[in-house]
């Protein structure tokens, strides 16, 4: 059995039989691409190959060719995405998924998957929106072995899941936390080796502990950056909470005319189709700032991005507050909590969706397993092991695409193994709301509550939510024709980003209602562009 192997990203190192690509800590040791290439080529069986990968601690993709039989893996989040087909002679698995899509004779748009990333930005489980192109999921690795058809075996090695609780007192908690997060940061300066550290800063918790931390190791050769508008309240919070940490800060000015320049670029064409892959909204928001930085205020190539994906998600801000209000959640509650919170990107197509439904909760149970009636603690491990698995991972560290673009490494220090499993061993009570998280933060984070950046911040956040809890709330139709008129025109043009128009505006004015972001358009755009209507 052949098997066809294209790395196409420029990152790959190789030793032996065995490619890798990203950064790493085995035990003490912090690894760079070529030495943790090197260590798992000393693995001489598929045993001791999956030893290794459980034991590392980081950002990576493995890719081991021997003997005829191919193994590969991504780690915890799937930050770096691999994709694989098989047909009757040959394997094949790429960082590429069209270069996939190429080799196969039976490529055909999946409609289900195309209708679920419409809702979501994204394609859950093992599928793509190529019916002949697999993706592997985060926390897993795959093994293809000869025959014909060769064998494509799939097994998952991590889940984050709660269990084994810290029964402690809160004091003990944020001891504990505290000794995690020196030593989370301690491995990101050794892996940054001495190099620029360049934050995306925003007013809230995640990139201001990324600031504080490396504040307090005595990192100095830090940037800090923020983007929009010019004087929306996230940059001013951003341009205080870097004067006070005493690190350079740049500000990358957006405008609807900007955009339209922008979108107009080959270069932005060549990134859309990239970072979308057959599995993800491309993430556009850093990718002019990203851009200018590079261009206009020397941001060399050996300068490392650390954005504060997605401390929120692993403190437990993201799960459902209602669920401490039941002894008992039935199964349709678990799985109509993960539809509300990720489905809802635009409106349900009409006609079908009680099957859609169906579809849509099998494909749910087809990540976690099969859910049945259960206590909040196990509804809310599943709620957060799905998003973990699917929104985390496509969505969110779909992001880093715009850094790889330009040529930049990143590093995720929120999303360190110790720091995930630390957090998956506190209680759904002190994990709701980020009880435990704030207490930790108002301890040992010495800003000053102020006006111009803590609770501003989060009065800022709470009053958006509470405007985009207003909008979902069902109109007559009158009024919402009304809304529509008045609003679209505004919000086309302006808003902190000011980038629909990188939609048309006939399109846009056609599908606004006041409930949509920008992803939900921007979902569309690459719909669109790989030949699927939505």
């Amino acid at each position: 059995m052949p098997t066809h192997v294209n790395l196409r990203h420029p990152g790959w190192a190789k030793s032996g039989d065995t490619r890798a690509r990203g950064y790493a800590h085995h035990g003490s040791r912090a690894l760079n691409a070529g030495e943790l290439a090197a260590l798992v080529d000393t693995a001489r069986t598929v045993d001791a190959w999956e030893g290794i990968l459980k034991q590392l601690n980081g950002c990576f993709a493995l890719v081991t060719q021997r003997d005829q039989e191919l193994l590969a893996a991504v780690d915890r989040l799937r930050t770096i995405p691999l994709f694989y087909s098989a047909d009757a002679h040959s394997a094949y698995l790429s960082d590429d998924a069209y270069w996939v899509q190429g080799r196969s004779a039976s490529s055909a748009i999946d409609r289900l998957a195309c209708c679920e990333f419409r809702l979501t930005g994204y394609v859950t489980g093992s599928s793509t929106l190529d019916r002949s192109v697999f993706q592997l999921r985060a926390g897993h690795r795959m093994r293809a072995i000869p025959g014909s058809p060769p064998l494509v075996e799939g097994m998952r090695y991590y889940a984050f899941r709660h269990a084994d609780f810290l029964d402690e007192s809160d004091e003990s908690l944020i001891e504990r936390l505290r000794g995690v997060h020196e030593r989370v940061f301690r491995r990101l300066i050794e892996n940054t080796q001495g190099r620029r550290v360049v934050i995306p800063l925003s007013g809230g918790y995640d990139s201001r502990l990324i600031g504080v931390s490396l504040r307090d190791a005595g990192i100095r050769d830090v940037l800090c950056y923020s983007y929009g508008v010019p004087g929306n309240w996230e940059s001013r919070i951003s341009q205080e909470l870097a004067r006070y940490l005493g690190f350079r800060w740049i500000h990358v000015p957006y405008s609807a005319e900007r955009w339209r320049d922008w979108a107009a670029t080959q270069e932005f064409a060549t990134y859309f189709r990239e970072a979308g892959n057959l599995v993800s909204v491309p993430h556009i928001q850093d990718w002019p700032a990203v851009w200018k930085l590079r261009s206009e205020h020397g941001v060399t190539s050996d300068c490392i991005f650390v954005p504060g994906h997605t401390g929120d998600f692993v403190v437990g801000g993201h799960i459902p507050k209602d669920y401490l209000r039941h002894d008992t959640l039935s199964r349709r509650a678990i799985i109509d909590s993960i539809l509300a919170a990720h489905y809802s990107l635009w409106d349900w197509p009409p006609g079908n969706q009680d099957e859609l439904l169906n579809r849509f909760s099998e494909r749910i149970e087809q990540v976690v397993g099969r859910i049945g009636d259960c206590a909040p603690e196990t509804a809310a491990s599943l709620f957060e092991e799905w998003e973990c698995q699917e929104r985390q991972a496509k969505f969110i560290c779909n992001s880093l695409r715009v850094y790889e673009h330009f040529g930049y490494e990143w590093r995720l220090p929120l999303f360190d193994a110790e720091h995930m499993d630390f957090w998956s061993r506190i209680r759904i009570a002190r994990r709701v709301g980020r009880q435990l998280y704030f207490d930790f933060v108002a301890r040992y984070q010495d800003l000053p509550v102020t006006r111009a950046n803590t609770d501003y911040g989060l009065v800022m956040r709470n009053a958006i939510g509470a405007i985009d809890t207003l909008r979902l709330r069902p109109m007559a139709k009158g009024a919402r024709r009304l809304f529509k008129r008045v609003r679209w025109r505004r919000e086309y043009e302006q808003g902190p980003l000011a980038w629909y128009p990188v939609v048309g505006r006939d399109e846009f004015r056609r599908r606004y209602t006041g409930r949509e972001i920008g992803h939900a358009f921007f979902a569309l755009k690459y719909l669109a562009s790989i030949g699927c209507d939505a």
